[in-house]
């Protein structure tokens, strides 16, 4: 049966992909693990017998990546359908967070008119106490926790901890707090690159290309 699409892994799955020149794969599995991901990861392991998880944790050899450019060039059609399903689920993510940040805002500002302080200042006593956790907790990775082979598991699930906290809750509080005109145009740019890519994609698909 093959393995499931490790979330954690992605981060490190996409680049190596792209390094080997993989551009088609790199492509599909750049962002979160979607359906459409987990589907070509099992796709790769009944056709190679390669568990996409061990290209984040550099266990592929020269001939398995052989394998896997072998894979691409003969499933291009079909790599093709998976990467403009992503392009499109990326651009709807993109879409979602830009109306909920709007919305959040929105939210807060009839909040201000709540006579209640409580209700006023629950937002930044949230994004207080967050904020002093996720640096409570970067202190203690950095300082106390002893990174040894006997607690080899307890590091990663840290690890993992750490990279959410810094690049998903420290991010979206800086993002709300102290968005710029600056930050907003480039959501829009990448917004405007993710509809070019699937435009792109499609027009390749139809001409049975590669991007």
């Amino acid at each position: 049966m093959p393995a499931p699409l490790i979330a954690a892994a992605l981060s490190a799955i996409a680049p190596a992909l792209a390094k080997q020149g993989l551009d088609l794969l790199s492509g599909i599995f750049r962002g979160a693990a979607t359906k459409g991901a987990q589907e070509v990861a099992e796709l790769i392991e009944e056709k190679t017998g390669i568990d996409i998880n061990d290209v984040a944790d550099n266990k592929v050899t020269e001939e398995q990546w052989g394998q896997l450019k072998e894979f691409e060039l003969q499933n291009q059609s079909i790599l093709l359908e998976y990467r403009q399903q992503e392009d499109a689920n990326d651009l709807e993510r993109e879409r979602m967070l830009h109306a909920d940040r709007a919305d959040a805002r929105a939210m807060q500002t009839d909040a201000m008119k709540n006579d209640d302080v409580f209700v006023r200042r629950f937002i930044y006593f949230y994004a207080t106490a967050l904020t002093l956790l996720t640096f409570a907790f970067i202190f203690y990775a950095s300082f106390v926790h002893q990174y040894t082979e006997a607690n080899k598991e307890a590091s990663r699930i840290i690890d993992t901890v750490l990279g959410f906290l810094l690049g998903v809750t420290l991010s979206a509080i800086i993002q709300y707090f102290f968005g710029s005109s600056a930050g907003s145009k480039s959501k829009e740019e990448k917004i405007k690159n993710l509809t070019e890519s699937i435009q792109s994609d499609k027009i390749q698909l139809q001409e049975g290309g590669k991007p």
